[in-house]
């Protein structure tokens, strides 16, 4: 077997169509069976058979809202977590996945190749505590990694200078 990477990107509907038809994608797929024959003898015997494709959704995601909001939107998250470079084992930092394999590093490569800033890190001194967003965000069996964020940009206009969509 074989595991092909790749990113995708586009309307969310149309996302959800391709996921649907890469699920329904089955492969001819020649195994072999252990069988025994009237003496007790074993050999094995090659099988045909068919198997279908597994997609792992290894999402790239990017989501805008105002800047103001990204580090509520980070803390409703869970991210950053205090995961480093040498944290080996799911649960030793927060965002290292269950085969032990710790994702730091790729994070922060990412991170630079998308020419994107490090996440706030929440602020510990504040006696309210850490600002969330007051709508909840399902994230139960979901594994989410924070990458980094990039600021509005400014532009100007006859009303003055805002942000930009």
């Amino acid at each position: 077997m074989a595991e092909v990477f790749f990113l995708t990107r586009g309307h969310i509907d149309h996302v959800e169509k391709f996921v649907r038809s890469m699920r329904n994608l089955w492969f001819p797929f020649q195994a072999v069976k252990k069988v025994k024959d009237e003496n007790g003898k074993e050999f094995e015997m090659p099988v045909n058979s068919t198997i279908d494709g597994q997609l792992r959704p290894y999402q790239l995601w990017g989501y805008v809202c105002p800047e103001q909001f990204v580090e509520p939107l980070c803390n409703s998250l869970g991210i950053p977590t205090d995961e480093t470079y040498f944290d080996q084992e799911a649960g030793s930092g927060g965002t290292s996945f269950i085969s032990g394999k710790g994702v730091k590093f790729e994070l922060e490569a990412m991170r630079l190749l998308l020419g994107a800033k490090k996440l706030p890190k929440p602020d510990e001194k504040d006696p309210r505590g850490k600002p969330i967003l007051t709508q909840p965000i399902y994230k139960q069996f979901v594994n989410v990694l924070g990458i980094g964020y990039r600021p509005d940009e400014k532009g100007k206009t006859m009303s003055g200078e805002h942000e930009l969509i």
